[in-house]
């Protein structure tokens, strides 16, 4: 069961891969991609900075073009949160831990960020299923706010 009204806007993660080629150089096309609508603002804040630090890790590194420093392996919500694997081929220990930084910030961000409007929204549950929903999402899904980790 899908919740009503989330839609997952797979001709964005398009947009994003022209929009930040930096990013999205070595990014494998047959994996499953998916990232919902309102999440597509803060993602693109994430390429943006992301971009910036991995240009300037290429300005003062030499790299073989085989080994590229970085390559994006999937994106997608998984229990309520944003997931943005990716991997690094570097071993520039201080370049890897700002990269985990930003993608860090970027998925605890949006367990605040509703996965449909974009506006602010909590962590909820039906049954098995978690989605992060502004209130009128939740309500007309029948979802209940996850608390403590109690629900």
């Amino acid at each position: 069961m899908n919740p009503k009204e989330i839609i997952e806007v797979n001709d964005e993660i398009d947009v994003l891969v022209a929009k930040y080629p930096v990013v999205f150089k070595n990014m494998d096309k047959s994996t499953y991609y998916s990232l919902p609508a309102g999440w597509v603002s803060r993602v693109d804040k994430l390429c943006a900075d992301l971009t910036v630090l991995i240009e300037e890790h290429l300005k003062n590194n030499t790299y073989n073009p085989d080994e590229y420093p970085f390559s994006v392996l999937q994106i997608k919500e998984k229990f309520g949160g944003l997931r943005f694997y990716f991997t690094s081929f570097c071993e520039d220990h201080e370049f890897h831990k700002e990269l985990c930084k930003l993608v860090d910030k970027a998925e605890d961000d949006t367990y605040s960020i509703c996965e449909v409007t974009g506006n602010p929204g909590k962590l909820c549950k039906l049954g098995s299923q978690y989605h992060t929903f502004c209130e009128e999402i939740r309500i007309a899904n029948g979802f209940k706010v996850v608390g403590n980790g109690n629900s």
